[in-house]
């Protein structure tokens, strides 16, 4: 649930530099990049830019802050989810 729909892409025309990715970024994506859900280093990449940890503070739910930054699934188990969606589809 979000909290501050009206204030939530305030922000999103604003770029930065992506460490995993190696290029520039808005942050509109990196909002939105983990299933609509912001990029569990967020904070790490945007808190020189902004205040990142108020503005997860103020627009995400305890259930989606855990979401945000639950450890990344092991490569091999999300491949395996992967191709189990797609043989359902």
């Amino acid at each position: 649930m979000i909290y501050n729909h009206t204030m939530i892409d305030t922000h999103d025309t604003r770029e930065n530099y992506c460490r995993m990715l190696g290029h520039v970024l808005s942050f509109q994506y990196c909002r939105t990049m983990k299933e609509g859900l912001p990029c569990g280093r967020i904070l790490d990449c945007w808190f020189e830019v902004m205040p990142i940890q108020e503005f997860i503070e103020e627009n995400y739910s305890t259930e989606e802050k855990i979401k945000i930054f639950e450890p990344p699934k092991q490569r091999m188990l999300s491949l395996l989810e992967l191709i189990e969606k797609a043989k359902k589809k």
